[in-house]
Parts: structure tokens; C-alpha cells; sequence
């Protein structure tokens, strides 16, 4: 009965769909099937590994047994798609090979929106609203580390718009994650590979699609870095994402893209047209029954400005640190309130209060 299941990727996904805890499945050649539940890898070693044969059947049945495709990833090497599961649950899918052998991560994806005020403090979601959403326009960029709910807090964000607002929205994306339902806001999504070659050429044609809202989903590169900052130029909300873990952090890799010569005036740019930076990570709740968002939000105002116009990025922090009157929250200090509320253990984010931050570039 067993090796039956492991010939069909539906079976096997039944064994962790009705867990909510559950974020990653992983496949392996000659592995045991095994799960992520809470950031802990948990294997399944009551019973049997994966064959070599199981691995291959499992992709085909992931690619839709299109031949094209899995010949295309025998030449590739790797593949990065999304898949939807007969019970409608979507999961991010990244295929590659180690050591010859095929392995499959995915990644389950929230099939509903989260309210946003259910990821963060209500004073924070109020500050996002009243000061990113409701812009006209400009650069808003979300930051964090793999894992630590960066879609997640995008897709709460443009699930907002798309109720509120009467926008057109284009997503540039690789893969679709969450598949938007429009209300009020008309929306394309794009996913690089089926209905576009690259982010460049996604980004380029997006300025003659009459957008209002563009979210890209990654800052790879110079090139979408450039892209992004024309985009918020010319009158129109951006949002993106980086791998950084701190406004600052996050101010120095993006200027990184760009040789020395033009990182002066990349930073004027920036004071003109960056509305903010919220970066975030994820921690165990108490009981560990969860894992819970923990926030860093910077605004762009006067003070940042200046700064960003006289390269004093190492004082932006400090901004942070005293803006809360001005919407802003440092992620120290959002860590001290889930402590004063008994949510998370302070052995869980001693790195966070000791600011034990990813040196700057």
C-alpha cells in the first residue's frame, strides 16, 4: 500500500495538507518522505524511502506529464513552478538534482488572503495603510530572509487595494503564488517562463499596460533595481522584495547594484521616490504551536531624506528607533512588545534583541 502512495503526488500530499503548520514538503531520492512543521525538519521514517523510479513518476505528475517540460529540467537541472493540488490548495515547487538524483521541495501557499491586521500589531497594519497603501504612488519594499512570510504580507496588502480601490494591478512574478480574485481593481499576473520571458521584459511592457500598482517580485539585480526606481518615477506604486533583514541593511544592498559613481545620486533618487521599508522574520510562538511575524517599519520622511540625500544611512536606524510617534517601529522594539505579551520566548529572539544583524555590504 505504501509504494502505491509514493507513485502518486496527490496521496503523498494528503499526508500534510490538513496540517496548517505544515509549510514545506520535501522529496528526495532514496530518502523518506519529510516535512518542515514549524521550522523543524520531521521525518517520516516509519515508512519507506522514495526510488530513484518513484522521484521521476512524482515529477512527470508534478509537471502535468508534459514531456517538454521534464526534458526541459534533465537539461536545466532545476525548476522553479507552481502546482495545484485536486483539493485546490497551491504549493511553490522547486525541482533540482543532487548528487543525480532528483529532489522536490514544495512549499504550501495560503489558498485565502490574511487580513492584515491578523500578521501584525493594528497599530502598525493602520500605519501601512495610512502611509504605503494609500500613496499615489512610489517605492515600498518588503524585506527578509527565505521563510519569513515576505508573500504573505504582500498578498494581505494588495488583497487591500484590490477590495478598495478601482486600480489596475499587474504582478510580476516567479511563480504565481496566490491567485488574485479582482474586485474593485482589474489584475494581470504574470509568472516569468509562461507569460514572459524575463522580469526585464515584464517590467518594460508593464508601462504600456496603464498600471497604477506593479508589484515585482524580486530585486535580483542591477536591472530590476533600476526598473523598480523608474517605475515609482513615473507615478506609480512598486513593491518588491529583497533578502535583507533591516531597513539599513536593506539601503546599502540596493545601492550595491549600482558601481560607486552612481550611488550619490541613486540615493537622491531614493529620497524622492522611496515611500518605506518594512522588513520582517518569523519566530515560534510560546507553545509553539505557531510561528508569528516580527516587524521593522521604516517610513520615508523628512529626517530619512536627508539622510538618504547625505549618504548617512548608519543613522537611519536611529530614526526608527525614535519615530514611533511617526508610524514607525523598530524590530527590537516590536520583539520587546510580543515579550511584554507573553507571545514568544526571549531565548527564541535573543539574536533579534541583540541586534545580531547581517553586516552591510
Amino acid at each position: 500500500m505504501m509504494q502505491w502512495i509514493w507513485l502518486d503526488i496527490e496521496s503523498i500530499l494528503k499526508l500534510i495538507s490538513n496540517n496548517q503548520n505544515i509549510s514545506d514538503l520535501h522529496l528526495s531520492a532514496w530518502e523518506c518522505v519529510a516535512y518542515r512543521l514549524n521550522w523543524e525538519i520531521i521525518r517520516k521514517e516509519e515508512v519507506w524511502k522514495i526510488w530513484d523510479e518513484s522521484m521521476e513518476i512524482l515529477l512527470k505528475q508534478l509537471f502535468k506529464n508534459n514531456p517538454q517540460r521534464f526534458d526541459k529540467f534533465l537539461v536545466d537541472k532545476e525548476a522553479d513552478f507552481a502546482y495545484v493540488a485536486k483539493d485546490d490548495t497551491a504549493y511553490r515547487v522547486n525541482a533540482y538534482l543532487s548528487t543525480w538524483r532528483i529532489n522536490v521541495v514544495m512549499r504550501k501557499i495560503n489558498s485565502v488572503p490574511r487580513v492584515l491586521e491578523w500578521i501584525m500589531f493594528q497599530n502598525i497594519s493602520e500605519s501601512i495603510k495610512k502611509n504605503v497603501l494609500w500613496s499615489p504612488k512610489w517605492l515600498f519594499l518588503v524585506t527578509g530572509p527565505t521563510w519569513s512570510g515576505k508573500s504573505t504580507s504582500i498578498v494581505a496588502m494588495l488583497e487591500i487595494l484590490n477590495k478598495e480601490k478601482p486600480y489596475k494591478i499587474i504582478t510580476i512574478e516567479d511563480p504565481i503564488e496566490y491567485v488574485f480574485k479582482p474586485q474593485k481593481s482589474l489584475i494581470s499576473q504574470r509568472e516569468i517562463g509562461h507569460d514572459t520571458w524575463s522580469f526585464s521584459s515584464a517590467i518594460n511592457s508593464a508601462l504600456r499596460e496603464d498600471p497604477d500598482v506593479i508589484f515585482v517580485w524580486e530585486i535580483r539585480n542591477s536591472e530590476t533595481a533600476e526598473a523598480a526606481l523608474n517605475l515609482a518615477e513615473t507615478g506609480h506604486l512598486v513593491f518588491s522584495t529583497l533578502h535583507t533583514n533591516s531597513a539599513t541593511h536593506t539601503l546599502n544592498r540596493y545601492l550595491w547594484f549600482y558601481p560607486s559613481d552612481m550611488q550619490n545620486s541613486v540615493l537622491e533618487r531614493m529620497a524622492d521616490c522611496l515611500v518605506g521599508i518594512m522588513s520582517q522574520t518569523l519566530v515560534r510562538t510560546k507553545d509553539w504551536s505557531w510561528r508569528i511575524g516580527i516587524f521593522e517599519l521604516l517610513l520615508n520622511n523628512n529626517p530619512v531624506k536627508n539622510n538618504l540625500k547625505k549618504r548617512e544611512i548608519d543613522q537611519i536606524q536611529n530614526i526608527i528607533e525614535t519615530s514611533t510617534q511617526a508610524w514607525m517601529i523598530s524590530m527590537k522594539q516590536y520583539t520587546k512588545k510580543l515579550l511584554e505579551r507573553n507571545i514568544i520566548d526571549q531565548a527564541d529572539v535573543e539574536w533579534i534583541l541583540n541586534n545580531k544583524a547581517t553586516p552591510e555590504i
